[in-house]
């Protein structure tokens, strides 16, 4: 594998979670002007999370194609079952942060509203 397809493959890699991550990263700016709260808390925890999962998984994935580039086919095999684990601890990861963000929305939305507020 020559150095510009393992480029190509790295920033493709990348690529896919870029739009995940501007999200999450968009919903965190939105979360820091809303006043402080446990829900508050909670949801940039949650987000906090699922970025963090997202950097995982992505790095997961780039670690395969960085082995197979420098010719380490043996660590390959080796790793797989290391990886397999990993990637389902991330899928945990991810929900265990959509619960904690759905908890974060259900608390906020069940807060009555000031009086004369329809």
């Amino acid at each position: 594998m020559d150095n510009s397809t393992l480029l190509q493959s790295l920033l493709m890699t990348v690529g896919y979670r870029l739009p995940i991550l501007i999200a999450l990263g968009v919903a965190l700016v939105m979360l820091m002007d809303t006043p402080r709260s446990r829900a508050r808390s909670v949801a940039m925890s949650a987000l906090v999370m699922l970025m963090l999962a997202a950097l995982v998984g992505a790095g997961l994935n780039v670690l395969p194609l960085l082995l197979i580039a420098a010719g380490n086919f043996n660590g390959l095999s080796g790793l797989n079952t290391l990886l397999n684990i990993s990637q389902v601890v991330v899928a945990l990861t991810q929900a265990a942060g959509f619960i904690l963000l759905a908890w974060a929305l259900v608390q906020a939305l069940r807060r009555p509203l000031p009086p004369g507020k329809p």
